[in-house]
């Protein structure tokens, strides 16, 4: 890390966490932070690393934010596709949004998926583009603030590290690779467990219709948050509208003895 930071300077943290907040896997927190530990060797700047990540931060939130501002909801579900819990992604994002607002902004950087949904999030529920952008700024100060006073505590603990990773070389990096691979792929067999469970319950549009027409009458639950809701603005007739944080405490609302159809985005 320090080599390439040594060799390439602010363009590689500029890259890095532009790239993060484009929704690329690249962990530019830690760029940031081994960056700001590089500042006692003159190579880096603490004014020249906020402004570096600060423009790469706006930017890539931008561009998200134009992106749901115009495009709406199936900006989230491509986001949220590329997710390892794809499933939970865009509702529990809308339920932080719901709960706090554009200051859900502030913290979007410190929380897995908020970081990249939150943006266009906040252009589908129209959030004027000032607005927007002063609680972005002040989240993104954050972000950078907590890397580069961590970068700078714990400069020498850093420097530990990366002699400990360069004394191991090539089998300390297979053997953390490794690990990390392993991990990917358990939460893959979970999710396509849940998959086959869903499809094995799933009914249709066009199934449901069926049901109704011929009297059977099913209780059609409908799921969606109170922002989904608002943002479709489609109301499915007769359901029970029950926002997925709401579940827990309001399922006896639901009819017994009759068959039960969730509807969900």
């Amino acid at each position: 890390m320090y080599q390439f930071l040594h060799t390439y300077g602010y363009p590689m943290v500029f890259a890095a966490v532009l790239a993060e907040n484009l929704g690329l896997p690249v962990p530019s927190f830690f760029v940031v932070l081994f960056a700001a530990a590089m500042g006692t060797q003159g190579r880096f700047t603490i004014p020249g690393l906020v402004a570096v990540s600060l423009v790469g931060a706006l930017s890539g939130d931008f561009i998200w934010y134009a992106l749901g501002r115009v495009r709406g909801r199936p900006i989230l579900r491509t986001l949220c596709s590329l997710s390892l819990n794809p499933d939970s992604c865009v509702s529990r994002t809308e339920n932080l949004f719901e709960r706090h607002g554009p200051k859900s902004l502030l913290v979007a950087k410190f929380v897995p998926g908020l970081n990249t949904v939150g943006p266009p999030l906040a252009g589908m529920l129209k959030l004027s583009p000032v607005r927007f952008g002063l609680f972005d700024l002040g989240g993104a100060g954050l972000w950078t603030g907590a890397a580069i006073a961590l970068g700078v505590a714990f400069r020498s603990q850093l420097d530990w590290l990366s002699a400990w990773l360069r004394a191991f070389g090539l089998t300390g990096g297979l053997a953390l690779l490794t690990v990390f691979l392993g991990w990917i792929a358990l939460k893959w067999v979970e999710r396509r467990r849940f998959y086959q469970l869903l499809e094995r319950s799933r009914i249709t549009v066009t199934e449901l219709r069926e049901l109704m027409d011929k009297g059977e009458a099913p209780v059609v639950v409908d799921l969606r948050s109170a922002l989904s809701f608002s943002a479709e603005g489609v109301k499915i007739p007769g359901a029970i509208q029950i926002p997925p944080h709401e579940f827990s405490s309001r399922h006896a609302a639901i009819p017994r003895g009759r068959p039960v159809v969730m509807v969900c985005t």
